[in-house]
């Protein structure tokens, strides 16, 4: 669109500049494009184009204003930071000025004069001021090459206006977008086979049986089969975004996927945001270069855009009229760039190696440290039983974290409806679950192999951890108070594991005391979690057998658990066992009162909600629990 502007162009009226000279007012006899743009609205092909115009341009009397004022953030703060890291990572070249502004009068002013034109230019927004101080054009980046050598020739007259501009300006082609690792941060086949795996023997088998009918009718069935929550799927926010600058430009949106139609429907269908969509089949699979086919049939090649994200989409790349492509590999925009030459690059969601470690639960690996215990308290710490017992610890680790990616696998639903739990790893879209599928038996044989080389005695033990912890994964963590006894088993099995490892007899103290406060420790946890539910007043939706009103009895058996724990703890320090192992056993006697204040104490923080639903997370963070650590390892060394 093109028109002139009766009074001058508006005010600068910025919170700050992040780059360049600070600018308090548009001089006359130059000529400015002030550009409206966001990190999430795939802007990086426009900033390096207007790059290269205030390059050529310079010494021609052009100023390039970029105003960031739409930034998303919980706070302006968190807003500002984000943005700066985004444009020093992109960017660490500019050559003109970066306003932000966090007030909204950029908005307000600017992008009105652009909504009282013919139609709404969006984000991102070009505005061109001509050297008298008036807005000669506001239309999209792109168009600026046409516009801008005449306007600094001084040929540019107010005649133009904007219905003339409309007639000589392409309008915006369809924008179609794939689903799969783009609109979604995840992929429906491998949500839809994660949501029947727990079905049982009969959905299973039925799914291998469609293998023989192809890809299309494995999806098919497993999309019938399963009940996915569209509205808690991981959505890309980049896209989401595009999509809705592109609807208010007036542009045409197509949802284009080889997932089946089901899912393809019912994802239209909550968003609301498409005009149609293409999907596979019971017989058809929409991928590649049938997908290619179908779109050129329906707007003609080169007669839409496409958002895709894959090798697989390349042949619709091809005949699209421009590339978006989110988070694409190295060798994907390889090919993209020799088909097209220029693509515009879009956030993917993923986290990296961050997201790795908290997949991977890597804080929880302290609970693995329970594998020491035995050569400490039989006093047995040679350098022998160090070496074992790291392998043994390290077998542990990758078991464990085999065990907890398969766990958030199969809780995606669960989690994803859970005020915290929504943001792990897989819930959110941070990671592939393809990946998370690949990693778990990857994990389990570097545990074995491990294993294999210290006993078979010691394989059995990791073997039956394994079988434990998954069929509580599976089915008991769901049913009441078993749960917390099987999670106590766990706790004890890793101290079991220990001494097979070191090759040293597990004493019935130690046993018994590990069995009481292990759980005591998890039923802290389930109150925790009954409480944090209770508060917000919505139902519990993860399946456990537990009701609000079980509160107080739970509370009631974390104390007794607990006193039971310190109650055994005292018969051991007056049996002759302990006469044999410390110089000065009645100095143990100190532990009791630690041990009876840091279980009352983890009791009242959870009944106050300042507890995290894991204890053992809020021990490695809690300073007081810190301070009753170190006090009981005190106590034992004097005691030895």
């Amino acid at each position: 669109m093109v028109l002139r502007i009766e009074p001058p162009a508006p005010p600068i009226k910025v919170g700050s500049w992040l780059r360049g000279q600070p600018l308090m007012s548009l001089q006359l006899g130059t000529v400015y494009i002030v550009e409206f743009w966001a990190t999430w609205c795939g802007c990086v092909a426009a900033i390096s184009h207007l790059v290269q115009l205030q390059e050529k341009y310079k010494d021609s009397g052009l100023e390039v204003i970029g105003v960031a004022a739409c930034e998303r953030a919980p706070t302006p703060d968190e807003a500002r930071l984000k943005f700066d890291e985004w444009l020093t990572k992109k960017f660490p070249d500019l050559n003109y000025r970066i306003a932000w502004d966090d007030t909204g009068e950029m908005n307000k002013f600017w992008m009105d004069a652009a909504s009282s034109s013919s139609s709404s230019c969006g984000i991102p927004a070009s505005f061109l001021i001509d050297r008298d101080g008036y807005i000669a054009f506001i239309g999209r980046p792109r168009q600026l090459d046409d516009v801008l050598p005449k306007v600094l020739n001084g040929i540019w007259h107010p005649s133009h206006d904007a219905k003339s501009a409309d007639t000589e300006l392409p309008r915006d082609k369809p924008l179609v977008v794939d689903l799969d690792g783009s609109l979604l941060l995840t992929d429906v086949l491998y949500e839809s086979f994660l949501n029947v795996l727990p079905l049982g023997f009969r959905s299973n088998f039925a799914t291998v049986r469609g293998l023989a009918n192809g890809k299309a009718a494995v999806e098919h069935h497993l999309a019938q089969a399963s009940e996915l929550d569209y509205a808690t799927l991981p959505y890309n926010t980049c896209v989401i975004d595009l999509i809705q600058t592109a609807k208010a430009r007036g542009t045409q949106v197509y949802l284009a996927t080889a997932a089946n139609a089901k899912h393809a429907k019912a994802i239209a269908d909550h968003l609301g945001i498409f005009d149609g969509w293409f999907a596979s089949d019971a017989k058809t699979s929409l991928s590649g270069s049938f997908k290619a086919e179908m779109l050129a049939a329906a707007f003609g090649e080169n007669g839409f855009d496409y958002v895709g994200n894959g090798s697989s989409d390349l042949p619709v790349w091809e005949i699209a009229d421009k590339a978006y492509a989110i988070g694409p590999s190295k060798a994907v925009k390889r090919r993209l760039f020799a088909l097209k030459g220029n693509c515009v690059a879009l956030d993917d969601g993923t986290a990296g190696r961050r997201a790795w470690f908290r997949a991977l639960r890597v804080h929880q690996y302290v609970k693995n440290l329970l594998i020491f215990v035995p050569s400490l308290t039989s006093h047995r710490f040679t350098l022998a039983n160090i070496i074992t017992d790291v392998m043994a610890f390290l077998a542990f680790c990758a078991c464990a974290s085999a065990v907890y990616i398969l766990n958030d696998l199969l809780d995606l639903k669960s989690d994803r409806a859970h005020s915290s739990k929504r943001a792990r790893p897989f819930a959110s879209g941070h990671l592939q679950l393809r990946t998370g599928l690949l990693m778990v038996p990857a994990l389990l044989l570097f545990s074995l192999m491990l294993a294999i080389t210290i006993s078979l005695e010691f394989v059995g033990v990791l073997v039956g951890y394994f079988l434990l912890t998954s069929a509580y994964s599976v089915y008991l963590k769901r049913k009441m108070l078993l749960d917390v006894v099987v999670l106590a088993m766990l706790y004890t099995t890793r101290i079991i594991a220990g001494g097979v490892a070191a090759e040293i007899q597990i004493s019935q103290w130690l046993f018994i005391f590990s069995m009481f406060i292990f759980t005591s420790l998890a039923l802290i946890k389930r109150y925790v979690e009954l409480a944090t539910s209770l508060d917000r007043r919505v139902p519990d939706r993860s399946g456990r057998d537990y009701r609000m009103g079980d509160l107080d009895v739970v509370a009631a058996l974390v104390a007794a658990a607990g006193l039971n724990a310190v109650t055994i703890f005292a018969l051991y320090i007056t049996s002759p066992d302990v006469q044999r192992l410390y110089r000065h056993p009645k100095a143990l006697w100190l532990i009791c009162p630690i041990l009876l204040y840091w279980i009352g104490r983890a009791l009242m923080m959870a009944h106050r909600r300042l507890m995290d639903d894991d204890p053992i997370v809020f021990a490695l963070r809690d300073r007081i629990s810190a301070i009753a650590i170190a006090a009981i390892v005190a106590v034992v060394i004097i005691a030895i």
